[in-house]
């Protein structure tokens, strides 16, 4: 019975199983670094995760890819980009996200009225003005998202990624010189997302004070629009450049290049090796990396991840299936692990002790993957389907197009 409630279906579906590890490797980071939480005042930080990347920076890299790549193959199987085209793309992604998060969204606000209804005290809630920003992804568009609901600073960011980016696709498509290509068009949209970027938060970086800190920069909206773009330049290798795509030097190479960059990159940012940046009298210098081209450095770190990862298309046994299936649910878990099981949950239960930590530990992993499969098969996955029926289908991210080639039919992603 619990495996018939519990089970995917897994077998029946179409992945890439190199894409699946590291979307799981992404979101089991996250909620590695939530479970900390549980510990409480015996809370420290181990050595191994000094050298944990940041999985949210990995799910900008894979979202950039894989709807960066549904956008180049409409591009090329259409020659064009227009108003309905991104409609469509802009349905499409919003029945993937927004049932889910405006659920999970509704049941935070739910639960603290309720529980401030029941205690006879004032809710814990935002003013309204903030509650209503989080409906329409403004809570951190241009500063630091409240402490209510705070992981959705990273899917604000995607969000008006996903809104900017064929809104630009359209504009040098319209504005373009005759003599460029649709790759050239590509291309351009990629550098005037992560050159703009970059140039933001460099002058921003210039007028404030190194005693201000890092300013918050990874948290909001109008910093980090280049976060997707590594991810997209990813995609456009794979579309217009194929032979080195499949290359040794892309599929190995690029691999262990990116892989060293990716560890080397969280370790120099970790706060292990804080205090050694203070005493070296380097600490300012730091501080002006990590407001400005650290975001760069770890995007196109993960982005030399990608071409060997989706190379590796299967994998059978026991292990590949739990992956898989941690990548299936990533979406629900990331929306439920912090505020709603963590914070509502979890971290009220007293932590009397190392022991009691872990094994709320525990029962925070056995929770949220719990609840998190019942969430994507019950709602998230139902929800997703809709699209299909309310909209036009797209060519999927693994399709090998070619860009000469307009006869193909698009595929279900």
């Amino acid at each position: 019975m619990l495996n018939g409630l519990f089970s995917l279906n897994i077998a029946s579906q179409k992945r890439v199983f190199g894409l699946d590890v590291l979307r799981a490797a992404a979101i089991l980071i996250v909620v590695d670094a939530h479970s900390g939480v549980a510990l409480g005042q015996y809370r420290q930080g181990g050595l191994l995760h000094q050298f944990l990347p940041d999985g949210v920076e990995l799910f900008f890299v894979l979202s950039g890819f894989l709807i960066g790549g549904i956008l180049i193959r409409i591009y090329e199987q259409e020659q064009k980009i227009s108003g309905p085209i991104i409609l469509n793309f802009w349905a499409r992604r919003w029945f993937r996200t927004l049932p889910t998060y405006y659920f999970v969204l509704i049941l935070l606000i739910s639960a603290n009225l309720l529980r401030a209804w029941r205690s006879g005290l004032a809710n814990t809630l935002p003013g309204k003005r903030t509650l209503a920003s989080y409906f329409v992804f403004l809570q951190n568009f241009s500063h630091y998202v409240p402490d209510f609901f705070p992981e959705t600073w990273s899917l604000a960011i995607e969000e008006w990624s996903y809104l900017i980016i064929p809104l630009l696709l359209l504009g040098w498509h319209s504005f373009r010189p005759a003599s460029w290509s649709r790759q050239n068009v590509v291309l351009a949209v990629i550098l005037t997302v992560i050159l703009g970027t970059n140039l933001f938060r460099l002058i921003l970086a210039i007028q404030h004070p190194i005693t201000e800190g890092e300013l918050g920069f990874r948290g909001i909206v109008v910093t980090r629009l280049d976060a997707i773009a590594y991810g997209v330049l990813a995609a456009y290798t794979k579309q217009y450049h194929p032979m080195f795509w499949r290359g040794p030097l892309a599929q190995h190479n690029a691999f262990w290049v990116g892989l060293t960059m990716t560890i080397l990159t969280a370790f120099t940012a970790s706060i292990l090796v804080l205090a050694f940046y203070v005493d070296a009298g380097i600490y300012p210098s730091y501080v002006f990396y990590k407001r400005t081209f650290y975001f760069a450095v770890i995007g196109l770190s993960m982005m030399l991840l990608i071409p060997r990862m989706d190379n590796w298309r299967t994998a059978s046994g026991l292990i590949p299936r739990a992956i898989t299936h941690i990548s299936l649910i990533s979406y629900s878990l990331y929306l439920l692990n912090l505020s709603p099981i963590m914070i509502l949950l979890v971290e009220h239960i007293p932590t009397t002790s190392l022991a009691a930590g872990y094994a709320k530990i525990a029962l925070f992993w056995v929770v949220s993957i719990g609840l998190s499969t019942l969430l994507y098969k019950y709602y998230e996955l139902p929800m997703t389907s809709l699209r299909d029926r309310l909209s036009k289908r797209e060519p999927h991210i693994t399709e090998a197009v070619n860009s000469n080639d307009h006869s193909r039919s698009p595929t279900v992603p």
